[in-house]
């Protein structure tokens, strides 16, 4: 399951100066998050919706909702099937 999660710095007339933004893909084995901001997206607040909300930020990166996806898929299976372990050794 994938979820966008929002927050706003809006200016005093209620345009949106600056979007923050949390994607996440949630499985029964973990999971994964990207996260980041994208300003002087010319939306106002109080009549914006999730989608244009999620249309600025995959402009403002250049990518689609898809590459997005494919970045967690990724993140997570390396999550699940780490290649490189962490050992430690004391002499």
């Amino acid at each position: 399951m994938y979820r966008w999660q929002f927050s706003f710095d809006v200016n005093s007339d209620n345009t949106i100066h600056t979007i923050h933004w949390k994607y996440a893909k949630q499985t029964d084995d973990g999971v994964a998050h990207i996260y980041g901001s994208c300003s002087d997206c010319d939306l106002n607040y109080n009549t914006m919706t999730e989608q244009q909300c999620i249309d600025s930020v995959v402009a403002n990166l250049g990518q689609t909702e898809t590459d997005l996806q494919n970045k967690l898929t990724t993140k997570l299976n390396e999550q699940i099937n780490p290649q490189m372990t962490k050992k430690e050794k004391t002499f």
